[in-house]
Order: structure tokens, then sequence, then C-alpha cells
């Protein structure tokens, strides 16, 4: 194998023939942590017959097989390749290629444990069938592969075994991916990711090959007349391409599938998507189940319905995108998180855009399809129904992802409420007023890039007065002894009764400082006191004062921290009718902010139900 067709191999899954993994001699191991071969009669009849039954002018170029997914070792010079998911049929093909060529050059392929096949197709071994149950399979599906042709009339047995071999190792091409990591890493650590893909290969974690396989499917199945086929593959295969590049798109992807981390694959949820919505839950217990099931149409005619339904499906999608408020309202239903109450709307990811195309493509007794403005009332609803009726009373220590989805949604309804979908008829831009304002589209690209927490806005009081000390001690040695008149008192407090904190218990100073600073543990639950924050800045402010939580997000704003709306109009008092400085999170500005959020949220629930 030369350099650069290693690097080939190397750098991106690739269609590799049989033939040239005969030719260039490809050494194939399979490790030992694999259960070993399984395939029974039918499996190994079904490829035969697929393989047998293969026409180039009908099917294309080449026979797709199942994806081998291996990792590659050099060992004294020697390249090696390690089987992570494939070997079923590479093992196959392999005993198929001994029976029909078997003095020519074609790979090899050993298991590591103990060298099973060499002592099976030894012509001088004496093996029991029933030495173990990977023994058993590979003797039985050698059986098979030889009764197969045994049962065939004389006269077609030759010709049968010579349209087998030339399709098998001229027309049938592995999609071969790599491992990445070789170079890289350690023997140790790629041990290890060796293991955990094919953990995950082999759990149902992720399909990493789907998508390939289903390419190859629309790919050979494009018409009956060569020179026409091949012009569709090309434009099909742009298409695809396509899909690709635009739902991996960060605005896109994180539109459609919340905060959920981007696939090797993209299009795989695409696919999800549109089967759900014809043909309901996934199997899980099924290898590449949407690819299984499009296998299973054999007319080409229907094959191209579906890659016809798989387009319009897409279509859909970036419509929603592309319209402001479906943007707004799709990604908001796809951005919360679970919650413990049981809602009346409750789907997530593939299924709720499944819900949603099936609703826009078709209804239930009803020939015609909904307009656009059904569509936009049903997802209306579908976000009305996500509100609790006592929304107000949401507290952080009862369910906190309750908390996150209203404080979530409190943002994305600001782009909403009192806003126009498009621009005046009768003006180039808006005046930026009121209702004349388009709806703007909310960053959730940004958002879900980031780790958010729920922030407590006032902080909780320490439970010990020692602690409230120490904390104190190192705010004022930070602000060099300039704190806020009231915080300085505090601290002087408890610095004049640090020999015996106990006896500030009954002092009436000290406790009115504590309430004004420091809400107690119910009150610091309450949705009043909470708004949302990253990850980072949240750890960085920590339990600081309201002053200084406003300080410090202050310098993260300046150094570029995204930090939400509501959350700027918290740590601003723009809620707050009458703001009594920024030194603390009082009584006024709580009640202030519950109002807000009262009337941000009944202003949307107005909307979602047509009482605009």
């Amino acid at each position: 194998m030369s350099e650069e067709q290693l690097i080939k191999l190397l750098e991106k899954p690739l269609p590799i023939s049989v033939n040239e993994l005969c030719t260039e001699g490809f050494d194939f191991i399979i490790p030992s942590y694999q259960r070993g071969y399984r395939w029974t009669r039918k499996e190994v009849i079904r490829l035969i017959l697929d393989v047998l039954s293969y026409n180039q002018d009908k099917d294309g170029k080449f026979y797709c097989l199942q994806p081998l997914v291996v990792r590659h070792k050099e060992v004294n010079g020697q390249h090696i390749w390690r089987v992570i998911d494939g070997q079923q049929r590479l093992t196959t093909i392999f005993l198929l290629l001994n029976y029909l060529i078997k003095d020519e050059k074609k790979y090899s392929l050993e298991y590591e444990r103990d060298n099973v096949l060499s002592r099976i197709l030894s012509q001088n071994s004496e093996i029991d069938p029933d030495e173990n149950c990977e023994v058993y399979h590979l003797c039985n599906a050698i059986k098979v592969i030889e009764s197969y042709f045994i049962a065939l009339p004389s006269e077609l047995v030759e010709v049968t075994k010579r349209k087998l071999q030339n399709n098998l190792i001229r027309s049938c091409s592995f999609i071969f991916y790599v491992m990445k990591g070789d170079g890289e890493y350690d023997e140790t650590t790629l041990n290890l990711m060796e293991h955990d893909l094919f953990n995950h290969l082999n759990s149902g974690k992720i399909l990493l090959t789907e998508s390939e396989l289903i390419k190859g499917l629309f790919l050979h199945n494009v018409g009956k007349v060569r020179v026409v086929k091949e012009i569709k593959q090309i434009s099909m295969a742009e298409e695809l391409d396509n899909m690709e590049r635009v739902l991996r798109e960060d605005e896109m992807w994180y539109f459609l599938a919340g905060d959920r981390e981007k696939p090797s694959t993209c299009i795989d949820y695409l696919y999800k998507v549109w089967y759900i919505s014809q043909y309901g839950h996934i199997a899980e217990n099924v290898d590449y189940p949407i690819f299984s099931r499009l296998e299973d149409i054999a007319s080409d005619t229907l094959i191209s319905s579906q890659w016809t339904e798989i387009k319009k499906c897409f279509l859909t999608i970036t419509g929603w995108y592309h319209n402001p408020l479906l943007y707004n309202l799709i990604g908001y239903l796809e951005g919360r998180k679970q919650t413990k109450s049981k809602q009346t709307n409750n789907l997530f990811d593939e299924e709720l855009l499944a819900e949603l195309y099936c609703f826009a493509s078709k209804q239930e007794g009803d020939t015609n399809l909904p307009t656009k403005t059904q569509f936009v009332e049903h997802v209306k609803q579908m976000c009305r129904e996500t509100i609790p009726n006592k929304y107000e009373g949401l507290r952080f220590d009862t369910d906190k992802n309750a908390v996150f989805n209203l404080l979530f949604l409190i943002n994305i309804a600001m782009f909403i409420n009192n806003k126009k979908g498009v621009k005046s008829e009768d003006v180039s831009k808006s005046t930026g007023k009121g209702m004349e304002t388009p709806i703007g589209r909310f960053p959730f690209h940004v958002f879900h890039s980031l780790n958010w927490n729920v922030e407590h806005i006032s902080p909780q009081n320490p439970k010990r007065k020692e602690d409230l000390y120490n904390q104190l001690y190192q705010l004022r040695t930070e602000y060099n002894g300039n704190l806020p008149k009231e915080v300085s008192a505090l601290f002087k407090k408890l610095d004049d009764n640090k020999s015996n904190f106990d006896s500030l218990n009954n002092d009436a100073e000290y406790l009115l400082l504590i309430q004004k600073l420091i809400p107690e543990g119910e009150q610091v639950m309450v949705l009043q006191n909470l708004t949302l924050l990253t990850e980072h800045d949240n750890k960085g402010i920590g339990n600081k004062f309201y002053f200084d939580k406003r300080n410090k997000l202050n310098e993260y704003q300046s150094q570029g921290s995204f930090i939400p709306a509501a959350t700027l109009n918290v740590f601003s008092k723009w809620y707050t009718k009458n703001p009594e400085g920024y030194i603390l999170w009082g009584d006024n500005d709580q009640w202030d902010y519950l109002e807000a959020i009262k009337e941000t949220i009944e202003k949307f629930i107005n909307y979602c139900e047509g009482h605009e």
C-alpha cells in the first residue's frame, strides 16, 4: 500500500472495493473483545443473493456493503487493521472468497483469540464444530455456502460461481471508516478509544454510519438507464452534501436540537425526524433501523418517493428556520429541559420536530394541508401548554428545570411580544418604535453552546457568622476598604463581636442589616430572586453580595460574555420602578421583577391564545 493511499484512508471515510482489499493484501484482525461470528443461514444466503442480483446498468457503479469501521496499527512495517464494526459481513465475504478463489490472492482475516479461521480452513485440520459458539457458526456458514451451489442445477454451478466472483470482487465496496487518533495518542489511550467506539456502535448510542448507508441506497436506486442514472446520482449526492452542510451550521443545528451535542453526521437527525413522522417509534433492537426499513423497499419508484419525502421534510424545516416567529417558538420548544411535572406537551428533539412535520404535511381525516396560519397557531398552542398554571410560584429547590424553562422563555418572549413578523409595507425600514419593531431572532447557537445555571440574585445567608465575617473581610480587602455603607456597617458589627459572635443573636441593628443584605434560605429559592447566567459567570460571581455580582457581571460583559437580556435588566434594575440604589436586591426590586415576569409571560400566553 502506498503512503498516499494510506493517508487518504486515514483522513476520511472512503469506498474501498473488495478487489482492492485483496490486491493490496489487507490484514484484518478481529479483536478478542468482540463476541465473534454469529451469522446464520438466513444472513449468508441473503448476502449471496444480493451480490448475485447486482446489475451495474441498473444499480450504479458499485454495490455498497455495510460500513467497515477499523483501527489502523503499524507493526514492524506491516499495516494491521483491527475490525471494530462490520466483522460479520467481512468474515462472510472472506469465506465466500475462500470458496470461490481458494488459491488466489485475497485479504487476510484472523481472530485475535485463537486463530480459529486458520484452523477451520486448514486442509489438515480436524475441528469439532461444537467446540464453541463461534466455531459452530463459522462451520455452518461454510456448509451454507457449499450447499447453495450443490443445490443448483449442474449446468448453472460454474456460471453462478463466476458471476458471484465477478460481482463480489469487481463491484462490491465497503465504506471504510478508520478510527481517528493514529499517531496522536499512546497505545493505552488508543486501546481505550477503540473499546469506547466499539461499545458505542454496539449499544445504539450513536449511529455513526447509517447516513452513509442510506446515501448509498438512494444513489443506487435512482433509475434504470445508466446514463440518466449517473446524472441523477451526481445531482442527488450534491443535494445530500448540501443538506449536511446546512444542518451542520451552528445556527441551524442549535435551533433544531437544543443543547444536544453536534454529531459526526447531522443529516441522521433529519432522517430520524422524517422516519418518526412516517412510521412512528424507531426500533432500538435493530441495527441501522432506518436504513433497514428503506432497504426492504425493493421498488425504485418507492425509493424515489421516499427520497422526495425526505427532501420535502428538509425544505419544510429550513422554512421554519427562516421564519423569525417559528424560529423563536420552535427553538424554545427544543431548548427546554425535562421537568418533574407532567406537561401536556413533553416532546423533545426528533419526536417534537416529527410531530410538527406530521402536522404540517398532513392531518388525520383531512385531505387538505393546514395553512401557514393554522400551523403557527398549532406551534403557539404547544408553547402555551409548556407554561405551568401557577408559574409565578416556581422555586429553585422544588424544580430547577421548570425555573430554567420559564426564565429561558422570558428571554425569547421579549423578541415576540408586541413585535411584527414583517416590516411595514409602506416603509423600507421600521422606526424601531413599539409594535413596528420586527421580530428579532434569539441566538440559540450562542445560548446552547454554553452551560447555563440558574443564579440566585441575592446570596444565601451563610449558616455560620464566622464564614460571613471571613467573606466580608476578603471583600473589604478586594475593595480596599471602600465598601457600601450597609456592607461596611455589617462588617463592623461582626468585627466588633468576633470574639463572641453569639452576642449578635439579639442585636436589632445586626438583624436588620442581615435582613436587607442577605435573604433567608426560603426567600433565596423563589422566582423573583432567580435569573440565568452561564456556568463561567456564575462561578465567577459565586455567593457574592448583589452589588459585587453587579460589578463582576459588568466586567464580564465588557470582556464579551453573553448575558441574556432579562439578566441584564435584573442587574441594571430596569424592572424596578423606583430603584433605591444598586447595593442590594431588596423587596421592592423582587416584587417589581416578579411583576415584570408575569407581564411578559401573560402577554406571551395571550399571544399564543389569540387574545393579543
